[in-house]
C-alpha cells in the first residue's frame, strides 16, 4: 500500500472526531491560503463571517482507509501538540474558512516553536513564569493511499470537485506523495513574534480560551527568544481538540 503525507502549517485549530477531521481556520488579517500539490493548487478563500460553514471537503478515491478505522496514532515523543482541555464550547462560528479531511492512520507534530502557554484561568492569573516549552506549529497527515487514483476537493457541500489533482508517483515507480495547505500571512514574520502571538490569540479565541502566548524567556539576557530566521510562516502554537 501507498502513502499520501498531508502537511498543514498555519494558524489552525484541529478538531478531531471519530470519522473526520475538521481543521479551522483562525480569522487572522492578511493571512491567505492554498492548497498545494507538485502538479496543481488551488486558493482557499475564506468568509469574514460564518466561516465554519465555508467548508473545503477533502477526498477522492485516492484515500483508501481500513474497513474498520483504528484509532488515530499520533507519534509525538515530545508532547508538543497542545490540546485544549476537555468540556470546552468553542466559538466556531468565528472561524475564516474550515477543512475537513479524512481521517489519518498516523498525525506527526511539525515545526516546534519555543513558546509558554499563558492560561489566565490560572493562580495568579495571567502571569507568565518565563519557562519556554516546545510546541508544534503544524501537523502532518499519514494515510494509506492509492497514488494512482486522484485528490479532489469539493466546496460547501457541491457535488461536483472545485479542484482535482493527480500522482506520477506510480509511473515513477516510487509509493509516496506529498500535499500541502498553507495559510500564512503574505509579509514577513517579526523577529519579535508579533503575528506569532496575535495569530495565537485568534486560535484561542476560536477555542473559548482565554489564553495566550509569550516569547519571555528568563533564560536569555535580553528577555526574548527571537527567531533565527524569519519569514511568511507565523509559527503560532496550533490547537487540538481530540
Amino acid at each position: 500500500m501507498s502513502t499520501l503525507q498531508f502537511s498543514f502549517h498555519g494558524p489552525f485549530l484541529y478538531r478531531f472526531t471519530s470519522s473526520q477531521v475538521e481543521i479551522y481556520a483562525a480569522k487572522c488579517p492578511g493571512h491567505t491560503a492554498g492548497i498545494f500539490t507538485a502538479k496543481n493548487e488551488i486558493s482557499l478563500a475564506g468568509r469574514h463571517r460564518y466561516g465554519r460553514d465555508r467548508r473545503y471537503i477533502l477526498g477522492g478515491p485516492v484515500f483508501t482507509p481500513p474497513a474498520s478505522l483504528p484509532p488515530v496514532h499520533f507519534h509525538d515523543p515530545g508532547n508538543t501538540i497542545l490540546d485544549a482541555p476537555k468540556g470546552i464550547k468553542p466559538a466556531l462560528d468565528t472561524a475564516y474558512f474550515c477543512i475537513v479531511a479524512p481521517l489519518p492512520q498516523t498525525v506527526i507534530p511539525t515545526l516546534p516553536n519555543d513558546v509558554e502557554i499563558v492560561e489566565n484561568s490560572s493562580n495568579p492569573p495571567g502571569k507568565p513564569t518565563g519557562i519556554l516549552t516546545r510546541r508544534a506549529t503544524g501537523l502532518r497527515f499519514f494515510y494509506e493511499a492509492d497514488l494512482s487514483q486522484k485528490l479532489m476537493l469539493t466546496v460547501d457541500g457541491s457535488s461536483g470537485p472545485a479542484w482535482i489533482t493527480d500522482f506520477d508517483a506510480p509511473s515513477l515507480g516510487h509509493t509516496f506523495a506529498d500535499a500541502e495547505i498553507r495559510y500564512a500571512s503574505v509579509v514577513p514574520e517579526q523577529q519579535e513574534h508579533q503575528d506569532a502571538l496575535e495569530c495565537f490569540d485568534h486560535i484561542a479565541a476560536l477555542a473559548g480560551l482565554d489564553w495566550w502566548a509569550c516569547y519571555d524567556d528568563r533564560s536569555k539576557p535580553h528577555g526574548i527568544q527571537p527567531y533565527g530566521k524569519t519569514g511568511s510562516d507565523c509559527r503560532a502554537a496550533i490547537l487540538a481538540i481530540r
